[in-house]
């Protein structure tokens, strides 16, 4: 019998098929060998079997009747993830059964899935079915800024999606998908809001809505440390030096929060601060 060594891709979350196994020149005698040995440690459903580190996740997933797609398996590749999501989100191969926390997700037609894991193209088309506008934005955005994929590997991959397609024309530079929701929300304003601007003597701002209102937007794992928090306020104080306004919003203001940040927004906005005195007077958006 052969040593069992499937590379790591092969397997994501500690689970094979039985597809991958023979494609990698195992016998139907060698997978029974590798069972009974322990290597193979669980036959989950017919053609799938969970080793030794198998995620807990990925085998609820597979014993479920599917694999993991859509927001769960783009958020191994640290892929934004709607806030409140819980659910599993599975790609069926067949009926799927178990907790209600099992979400049933299409990425449309593709070829029946081999590996447990989606790869980020194939569970980003279940997740612009799943998803609302803005979060579906938040997805793609979050997707190329950590280089999972590239916009021409989103456009070429959605390409027969319209929806998919009016997603990807709302996607620009962002560091945070709480980042992507503020600019998404404020341009569904009419507001003109710039995303990753460099500005001299200051370097790259989140957002800059007009031509000096300068939004910051904190994502959850940011600017916590004393560090952060004084490089913070020093670019605030240069930014104010130069003639900007600056608003802070935090995680919470953005997912709790946002009529009364939206509103305070809007206000600068309507009262024309966000123009150089020079500009104001045309108080345009």
């Amino acid at each position: 019998m052969k040593h069992y060594d499937i590379p790591p891709q092969l397997r994501p979350g500690g689970v094979v098929s039985t597809r991958v196994l023979r494609s990698a020149g195992y016998s139907y005698p060698d997978i029974s060998k590798l069972h009974l040995s322990g290597d193979l440690v669980e036959n989950l459903r017919p053609g799938w079997w969970s080793l030794r580190d198998a995620d807990p996740e990925v085998v609820a997933a597979v014993r479920a009747g599917g694999v993991m797609t859509c927001v769960s398996a783009l958020a191994r590749f640290g892929v934004f993830r709607p806030f409140g999501d819980t659910a599993l989100h599975v790609r069926a191969s067949r009926g799927t059964t178990g907790s209600k926390r099992v979400q049933e997700c299409s990425p449309g037609r593709r070829p029946a899935p081999i590996r447990a894991i989606d790869d980020p193209l194939v569970a980003v088309r279940a997740a612009i079915r799943c998803l609302d506008r803005d979060n579906g934005v938040a997805v793609l955005d979050s997707m190329v800024n950590l280089r999972v994929a590239t916009m021409a590997d989103l456009a070429l991959e959605l390409a027969d999606s319209p929806r998919a397609r009016a997603l990807l024309s709302q996607c620009d530079r962002a560091e945070s998908g709480t980042e992507t929701l503020v600019r998404i929300r404020l341009r569904g304003h009419n507001v003109q809001v710039a995303s990753q601007v460099t500005i001299p003597g200051v370097g790259r701002v989140d957002l800059l809505v007009g031509e000096r209102l300068v939004i910051e937007v904190d994502s959850r794992a940011h600017h916590t440390s004393e560090q952060s928090y004084q490089a913070d306020r020093v670019r605030d104080r240069r930014l104010l030096a130069l003639g900007y306004r600056v608003m802070r919003l935090t995680w919470e203001d953005v997912m709790f929060g946002w009529p009364q940040a939206q509103e305070q927004i809007l206000t600068v906005v309507r009262r024309g601060d966000h123009h150089w005195p020079r500009r104001r007077a045309h108080r345009g958006r």
